[in-house]
């Protein structure tokens, strides 16, 4: 398969359960690792178990799924930090309250887009293959994406997250696909909105709600 095929599928993944543009990570029984796995193994472990378990989950209705998937992306990811990140340098000259009004913008634009990929899940996983601390709290998890179609692939595409123990309590903060990270690439692209908008992070806000709407409204019933 090519590896843009790859990274696609593996981008509907990350958007499934958790990260941004973050993720976590799910072993797959039947290539599980040698070594047993770390606390932070165990938490994007237990992410992904739960993002699959909503896919599956035919019973559940529109609200209920959109319902599970902001509680399942607010339990892994720190949205707040991620946020603020990627709003880059017009952080420091915004306001409290705009940071604040981006902040929920934010998160609800990050929600609606993970949710409005929910159908394009084919039954992929991802199976980790490493972990390191790279500084006290600060971690690296590397994985493999394995597709059910393929699970043989032998060059399967990397990606990786970064997780922060924030006070015992871990949150992704970012991903890469191959070498990309997504929290970076997202920045970018904010950068150029703000760039075109005289960094006003109150027009970014709008700009997300506007974007969010869009995605609400375009959400099939269930």
């Amino acid at each position: 398969m090519a590896k843009h095929d790859w990274a696609a599928r593996l981008r509907i993944v990350l958007m499934v359960v958790g990260f941004v543009p973050g993720a976590a990570v799910v072993m797959v029984p039947f290539l599980a690792v040698a070594h047993a796995a770390t606390p932070v193994e165990t938490f994007v472990q237990q992410g992904i178990d739960q993002g699959i378990a909503i896919l599956k989950n035919k019973a559940l209705s529109d609200v209920e799924r959109h319902d599970q998937v902001r509680d399942l992306l607010l339990r892994l990811m720190d949205a707040k930090r991620v946020g603020l990140f990627d709003l880059g340098p017009a952080r420091d000259k915004a306001s409290q309250a705009d940071l604040d009004a981006y902040v929920d913008a934010f998160t609800a634009f990050t929600v609606a887009s993970y949710e409005s990929r929910l159908d394009g899940y084919g039954g992929q996983a991802l199976r980790i293959t490493a972990s390191n601390e790279r500084a006290p709290g600060d971690y690296l998890v590397t994985a493999v994406l394995v597709d059910p179609a393929d699970p043989q692939e032998p060059d399967p595409v990397q990606v990786m997250f970064r997780v922060l123990d924030e006070g015992g309590k871990f949150a992704v903060v970012d991903a890469s696909i191959a070498g990309v990270w997504m929290g970076l690439a997202q920045r970018d692209d904010f950068g150029g909105f703000l760039a075109a908008h005289g960094q006003s992070v109150p027009a970014l806000t709008a700009h997300l709600k506007e974007m969010t709407a869009t995605l609400d409204a375009s959400r099939p019933s269930r």
